[in-house]
Parts: structure tokens; sequence; C-alpha cells
């Protein structure tokens, strides 16, 4: 049901935007219609001349006659209308080939000039510029309309996109770093907790989970820039890019949730380390918290475990976490992803860290 809901609303945000393009599309050639230009009175007469010297069978005469049907109905003189319909039955005709009289040289005929394209009147050059002038508007509405509806969508794509970039980053971090260590290295595992919500696992998406024999290492990435303010019990932290600030939750809360998710996983009690790394373009202007470093600090935070005996010194260990982590990384496919996502929308009270 929840789901008919949301594409019923993205297709009411599609409709609206379509209605609107038709609109625009559907108008501008009525008011292209309302500009048709009509000829002066004197390229009128002009052309009633002409066809006066066709036969009404030829293709020239029928040229001329649609022109004048066309554009000599209200003939322009000094650039407005005329309200007088100029007669458009021709007296004289000629045909294509005249005829010859015996014994007579036939006559030269002297082919008449083309008449020049009608001017512009002052009057249609107006009207056309302000249909130019009337666009620009328009394209501006349909641009803040389109906006309007797809701000939220596009606010989550460049979130997601700049997760993934800061996930990579520091995953390629780590294998530059570690390349002599004994690790394994899992990204966006979708792991259950120990408590049921409808019937179902509650699930939990984790950036990076690091294997080694000295530690268990889950690790949430932040790509943000600008200044960093927060504390480790504090709620909120609050990022300030120029005058633009921007609260957000405390990414230690949030990692504890991932650090219970993955324990539970591996049913390991010791040997754990939540890690929270922030980007190089994010400068902090509190005291950092234990565990929250930049990019530029990573390897340096995970030396200090090395050497250290857990639950994952025994090579035993060590292989059996992996097979587990391995089953986890197979299970977080698309389906257990739209699973996750359906229940983030719930908005879960997350667990916190006790004093």
């Amino acid at each position: 049901m929840k789901g008919c809901v949301k594409n019923i609303r993205h297709s009411a945000k599609f409709c609206m935007l379509l209605a609107v393009m038709i609109s625009v599309v559907g108008l501008y050639p009525f008011s292209l219609k309302a500009l048709e230009k009509q000829d002066s009175e004197a390229i009128c007469i002009l052309i009633q001349s002409e066809m006066q010297d066709w036969h009404p069978t030829t293709p020239r005469y029928q040229e001329l006659k649609a022109r004048f049907d066309e554009r000599c109905q209200q003939p322009v003189a000094n650039g407005i209308k005329s309200s007088v319909k100029q007669p458009a039955t021709p007296t004289t005709v000629r045909q294509d080939t005249p005829k010859q009289k015996p014994n007579q040289l036939p006559t030269v005929v002297t082919p008449k000039p083309t008449p020049a394209a009608s001017p512009i009147s002052p009057i249609s050059s107006v009207l056309e510029s302000l249909s130019i002038l009337l666009v620009i508007p328009i394209f501006i509405l349909v641009s803040a309309i389109v906006s309007l509806l797809f701000r939220p969508s596009l606010r989550r794509y460049r979130a997601e996109r700049l997760g993934q970039q800061g996930e990579k980053r520091v995953a390629s971090l780590l294998k530059q770093g570690l390349k002599d260590e004994d690790f394994r290295l899992y990204r966006n595992l979708i792991l259950p907790m120990d408590e049921i919500t409808e019937g179902t696992p509650a699930l939990t998406e984790v950036d990076l989970v690091l294997l080694t024999h000295f530690g268990v290492f889950v690790i949430e990435v932040k790509n943000y820039s600008g200044w960093i303010f927060g504390g480790e019990k504090q709620a909120l932290w609050t990022q300030k890019i120029f005058t633009k600030q921007t609260r957000f939750k405390n990414p230690l809360h949030q990692n504890y949730k991932h650090y219970l998710a993955v324990a539970h996983c591996l049913g390991l009690v010791e040997g754990l380390h939540s890690v929270v790394v922030f980007s190089d373009e994010a400068s902090f202007k509190t005291p950092l918290p234990k565990n929250v470093v930049n990019e530029s600090g990573l390897l340096s935070l995970i030396a200090q475990y090395k050497g250290q005996i857990s639950e994952t010194s025994d090579n035993l260990a060590f292989t059996r976490a992996a097979e587990r982590l391995d089953i986890a990384q197979q299970q977080s496919d698309s389906d257990a992803k739209s699973l996750h996502l359906m229940q983030f929308k719930h908005r879960r009270v997350e667990p916190t860290i006790s004093s």
C-alpha cells in the first residue's frame, strides 16, 4: 500500500510538470499565430496586377492567389491594418502558351520582376519582440516548479553520491595502508539488529567493516566539509559553511547501532571498535571525541591497536568471522536495501551510548 502511495505521489508530480510544459508549448503557437503578418496595400495591388496576367490553372496564379487570400484580407496601410477588404476576383487572364497568329512572328514577352518580400510593419516587430520576452518568465516559472517538485529527491541523490565518494576514498586508503596485513574489508553491509519490528528484524546499513587479527573496526564515513561542532554526549552536531548552518545526528550514536549489529552478527563481545571518519575538508572547532578522525588520521588510529590480543587473533576465529561477514555481504542485495529504506522511514529512536 505504501508503495502504491509513493507511486501515486511521483505520478502526480510528473503530471503537474507535464501539464505545465504542455500549456507552455501549446500556447506558444497560438501567440505566433496571432502575430501573422499582413501585406501592405501596395503589395496586395501588385499581387492583383500579376494575377491578371496568369491563367487560373497555372501554378504561378495559384501561388499568388494563396498569398493574396492569406495576407491581403486586412492589408496594412502605413503600419495600421486597413478595415477595407480588397476584391480577390481577377478580370483578365492569359494562357501559359499564348496562341500565335499564322504568318506572324511570336511576340517577345519580357518577364515581370518578382515582387519583393513584404516589409515588416512596426506593430508586428514590436509584438514579435514581446513574444520573445514572454518566453523568459515562462521558462523561469517552469524551472521553479521543477525545482520545488524534485528538490527533496535531488538532495537525497546528492547526499548519496557524496557518501559513496567518501566511502570509496576511505576504502582505497585502508587497502593501500594495510596491504601488508591480513585483513578483510566489507562495504555497505545490511545487518539485522537483535530487535523485531512488525515481525521483521530491524535492519541497519554499515558503511565499512574492517576485519583484522587485532580487532574489528566498524567505520562510519561522513564526507562533510566546513566547520564541525560537536561533543561525545551531544545528540546533534553542527556543520557550518560560511553563514549556513546544518544540524545532523551525532555520528557516534549513529555508529553505536552499527557496532551492536556487527557484534550480533559475529557473536563477539570484545575486540570491536567504533570509528567515525570525516573528510579532510572538515575542520573541528571543538575538541575531537575519542575515535573520531579525519581521513588523514585513520591509519594512525588503527595502528594504535596493532599488537593487541582480540577474539579474532586466532586464525580459526578470524576465518569464522570472515565467513559470517561474507554471507552478510551476499545477503546485502537490493531487496535488503529496499526493506531497510522502508524501515528507516519509520524514524526509529537511535540507541545512545550510556554515560
